[in-house]
């Protein structure tokens, strides 16, 4: 952070406000599994049906199992907030990030918060054109930039600040690594015994799980800034 006084203050809290916008992107996994709860046709199964599949609002036998979601549009609506927050984060906590590496970390974010938010907006499935095709070539679309977002966000910026905040980066880096994985066996389909739900979450997960814990290690950042004295 740069300056004195009152332009001291307001970047500090520009950063409070960032950071809790990031840990509170955990919502869309609270609100994933009280969506999940509410099955009651079948039991929604984490390996066996997709994230995409809580989003559904149609009640449909697919292939290789039952979709049911009565709280789709919590599900939908969860989606969409998470976008927002992402964004909005991001253009807080934008001043944080190295020059060079600012704009690529900003466009992965956004990239990812508009996937997901279009996920929200155009439910479907990531396996059958449910809806329609139009609908199902237009929801993945949004899975796509949501997913690569995502893990190249955490592995840009992981990569821009290795030297200034080693255990932090390594993190980023780690579960990059992760996400990117598990996308490329997910790609080719190779069938690490996840499930096809577990290995999109092991797509999905990752960069959630990142966004979470860099808005906690900012919020520890910044009440350890504030308890030093002023010199």
């Amino acid at each position: 952070m740069t300056g004195d006084g009152g332009g001291r203050g307001r970047g500090r809290g520009r950063h409070v406000a960032g950071a809790l916008l990031l840990v509170a992107t955990a919502q869309v996994l609270v609100v994933e599994e009280v969506v999940a709860s509410a099955w009651e046709v079948v039991p929604y199964s984490r390996a066996n049906h997709y994230v995409s599949d809580l989003g559904l609002a149609e009640c449909a036998e697919l292939t290789g199992r039952t979709v049911c979601s009565p709280r789709h549009a919590l599900m939908n609506a969860a989606f969409v907030v998470h976008g927002l927050l992402v964004a909005a984060a991001a253009v807080l906590l934008r001043n944080l990030l190295p020059p060079r590496a600012r704009p690529w970390v900003l466009a992965a974010l956004l990239a990812h918060a508009t996937g997901v938010v279009w996920v929200g907006l155009v439910p479907g499935s990531l396996a059958e054109p449910v809806g329609g095709l139009p609908r199902y070539v237009v929801h993945n679309v949004g899975s796509v930039l949501a997913v690569v977002g995502g893990n190249v966000a955490a592995l840009a910026a992981g990569a821009s600040l290795l030297r200034r905040h080693r255990v932090w980066a390594v993190t980023s880096l780690v579960l990059a690594g992760l996400g990117a994985a598990a996308t490329v066996l997910d790609v080719v389909d190779v069938d690490v015994g996840l499930g096809v739900g577990g290995s999109q979450r092991a797509t999905m997960y990752p960069a959630v799980v990142w966004l979470v814990l860099t808005g906690g290690a900012l919020l520890g950042a910044v009440v350890a800034a504030g308890r030093r004295p002023v010199r």
